[in-house]
């Protein structure tokens, strides 16, 4: 079932869903198992993969992207960044936190590039991650960060986020913390499972979302929209 929006009835203002585009940046927020990671790829597939460049920073060696297979999603190093559009994986491990920061700098510098996360709060919460929050919507570097924990993340990715998307949260904390960047809107009150709330930024409405479709089709669709250049890296 593809994400369909349904009204809150408590809604400031009535909410025209409006997907995430090349400008956007975009925090998906959840409890372990809730879906976050698999409805952040889905918002990854809904982007235009033919006009830039998408690198997903895989910390956790993600089933999800593992499904896409190589041929349609490309491997990438700390050293490079991608020459050509399409989509790109990258590995980061324990310990790689400067190189991080130094490859950030660069997509900052370069700029035009998409930035997915699968967990933003293993980012180094440092100069380089609010560079590109802040300047990401002149540099058209769009991005797509998943969360955990919204207590131990820079404040900034959901102060400059145009989309904060919501699923069930652990901690009381992390809803106090969410509801600071939502209007007060009723986050915390409970959904089905893998529904979510979407609130926009853009446009100050709220709604709420059916889950969507289960990795595998969101991974065979990357895998059929992905660009398949002649793959080459510059450095």
């Amino acid at each position: 079932m593809t994400a369909a929006l349904y009204r809150l009835p408590v809604q400031p203002r009535a909410a025209r869903f409006e997907l995430p585009g090349a400008a956007d940046r975009s925090v998906v927020i959840g409890a372990t198992g809730t879906g976050k990671t698999t409805f952040g790829a889905w918002i990854l597939s809904r982007q235009r993969l033919d006009k830039r460049p998408w690198v997903c920073v895989d910390f956790k060696n993600e089933e999800l992207f593992d499904m896409i297979g190589r041929d349609a999603m490309q491997d990438l190093s700390l050293a490079k960044l991608p020459a050509r559009v399409g989509l790109y994986r990258l590995r980061v491990n324990p310990g790689e936190e400067d190189a991080l920061e130094a490859w950030l700098w660069r997509v900052w510098s370069r700029g035009d590039i998409g930035v997915f996360c699968d967990e933003v709060g293993l980012v180094p919460q440092q100069n380089a991650l609010r560079a590109l929050l802040r300047q990401g919507r002149s540099k058209r570097i769009p991005i797509i960060a998943c969360t955990q924990r919204p207590v131990s993340v820079d404040r900034e990715v959901f102060s400059e986020a145009s989309i904060v998307s919501v699923f069930r949260l652990a901690d009381r904390r992390d809803y106090q913390t969410v509801r600071l960047f939502t209007a007060d809107a009723p986050i915390d009150r409970p959904l089905p499972a893998r529904w979510s709330y979407w609130f926009d930024q853009r446009n100050g409405g709220l709604a709420i979302l059916r889950p969507c479709p289960p990795p595998d089709k969101i991974a065979a669709d990357l895998k059929e929209r992905a660009p398949r250049p002649a793959w080459r890296l510059f450095s």
